[in-house]
């Protein structure tokens, strides 16, 4: 019988540099810790040096406490890593998303900002399961229309620089294959469903077409995409049992 690949190795990642942008400041990480696997995107705002080595160390600390601990833990770990007692604030800064393994087919998220989570459902559609903290999404949520909220997107209302001050989301959610990205991954869900249902089984070139397909839609910023299947060996969906 062949042995099952390290957890570690069933994860694919794939990252781009915005295409005006003179440094990629999206950075990942994945880590696992007896038997438990977490992973983490981080997506530092601006593109100077000191918020490449930000989003980096971000991302590993929260994935770290993550597969110890929780996601929850883990952002605001991440937060703590770059604190400034003087201000109670984080600078430089960016948008988190960090999530783990959990028996019975699920996943804890916790995010902050707009990077995100997206889960393959059994049914073959796909669910986006952070909201982004954008002053864009509050708009829309005040009934503001599409164009006008779309302008301010890109303005985040929570971040780790506000953790200390909006505290972290998290939730649990079931999904057979997890994608967790940066900002610069926009895709319609059809789009996105179709390439998990067909490519999910190679997670490294699955993460490749993920962030080509964001391209050629004309995306312009740093695009990171990571999917993580759920163990197959574990999945039994708690609703199911």
């Amino acid at each position: 019988m062949t042995a099952a690949p390290p957890l570690r190795r069933t994860v694919g990642a794939a990252t781009s540099r915005g295409p005006k942008r003179p440094r990629n400041a999206d950075a990942h990480a994945v880590h696992v810790h007896h038997g438990v696997l977490a992973a983490a995107v981080v997506d530092g705002t601006g593109s100077e040096p000191e918020v490449v080595e930000f989003a980096a160390v971000a991302a590993g600390t929260a994935a770290r406490v993550a597969a110890r601990r929780t996601p929850v833990l883990g952002v605001v770990a991440a937060a703590e890593a770059w604190s400034d007692p003087d201000t109670d604030l984080v600078d430089p800064t960016g948008a988190i998303v960090v999530a783990s393994v959990r028996p019975g087919g699920c996943w804890r998220i916790a995010w902050s900002g707009d990077s995100s989570a997206y889960g393959l459902k059994d049914d073959g559609s796909v669910r986006r399961f952070t909201a982004p903290h954008t002053l864009g999404e509050e708009m829309r949520r005040a009934g503001a229309p599409e164009a006008e909220a779309a302008a301010h997107d890109h303005q985040l209302r929570r971040s780790l620089a506000r953790v200390p001050v909006d505290g972290v989301e998290g939730l649990q959610a079931i999904a057979r294959v997890l994608v967790l990205a940066s900002d610069g991954l926009k895709l319609p869900h059809d789009d996105l469903a179709a390439l998990l249902a067909e490519h999910a089984h190679d997670p490294r070139s699955c993460a490749e077409l993920l962030v080509g397909a964001a391209r050629e839609r004309g995306s312009r910023d740093d695009v990171t995409a990571l999917v993580l299947p759920y163990p197959e060996a574990d999945f039994e969906p708690e609703e199911r049992r």
